[in-house]
């Protein structure tokens, strides 16, 4: 009875027209000022500007959802018609989703207290066995195994981070530049509080979409972020949240293909 109403369901399933309209996309960011965070009750930053623009110049009005990472990362390694941004690229990830991009672009660093950048460097070779911290799930945590580190500390957001390294639980983080003056304010610490230790590694951040997600919703994404780069508007908006910052103008879909 269970495999002939399975098979009923598939036959609907496959029966459906060919025009039918594409399912809604659940769209996710989490807290990462200034790309994305949350005030009240509102979902703000440069990336949920960015989305919302897309999304104004396809007619369409899904609700930026705000989740914490992890959460976020899952729904898109495990449901369809779901995005997710900004995300780093790595080749788990280019195995896993579909991203367009970049909207962003960030150095990954490494952070200290204020005051002890200089000693942590005369530590050289013994770096790596430093705890560090990064949040979960994230491109920072990713980096800072890639580069051999072998104490890391898990975090559920970055201002945990920051506050693991304010107490001395550990000794560095590994966070993105264009947002680590921001995190550090909203965890509520000094805006000197930590300074860099040194450069990991440049990354670009994306759109990403789930497997599963209708290829024309991908591609209509795509099209209209192109418009934005090159009739000025993408610059514009970059350059109001991130001043000074060089705003990534090229568009790629990498990935799986949709």
């Amino acid at each position: 009875m269970a495999t002939r109403l399975l098979l009923c369901f598939f036959l609907l399933w496959s029966a459906a027209p060919a025009g039918a309209a594409s399912p809604p996309l659940s769209i996710y960011t989490d807290e990462w000022p200034p790309i994305s965070f949350a005030e009240g009750n509102q979902v703000k930053g440069m990336a949920v500007d960015l989305v919302n623009l897309i999304q104004q110049r396809q007619g369409a009005a899904q609700p930026v959802q705000l989740l914490p990472w992890a959460r976020a990362y899952s729904y898109l390694t495990s449901r369809p018609n779901v995005l997710l941004f900004v995300l780093g690229r790595t080749p788990e990830r280019e195995q896993m989703t579909t991203m367009v991009g970049p909207v962003a672009r960030s150095v990954i660093n490494l952070y200290c207290r204020k005051g002890e950048a200089e000693k942590i460097r005369r530590i050289h070779g013994d770096l790596l066995d430093l705890p560090v911290t990064a949040f979960r799930s994230s491109i920072f945590l990713a980096m800072a195994k890639k580069h051999g580190f072998r104490n890391i500390v898990e975090s559920a957001d970055p201002e945990q981070s920051a506050l693991l390294l304010h107490s001395g639980r550990v000794e560095l983080w590994s966070e993105g530049d264009s947002v680590v003056d921001s995190v550090v304010r909203k965890a509520g610490l000094p805006p000197d509080a930590v300074e860099l230790v040194a450069p990991l590694e440049k990354i670009d951040l994306y759109l990403a979409f789930s497997l599963g997600t209708d290829r024309d919703t991908v591609l209509a994404w795509e099209r209209v972020l192109r418009e934005l780069k090159r009739d000025g508007s993408f610059r514009k908006l970059y350059q109001r949240w991130l001043p000074g910052a060089l705003p990534p103008m090229q568009v790629e879909r990498i990935g799986v293909e949709p």
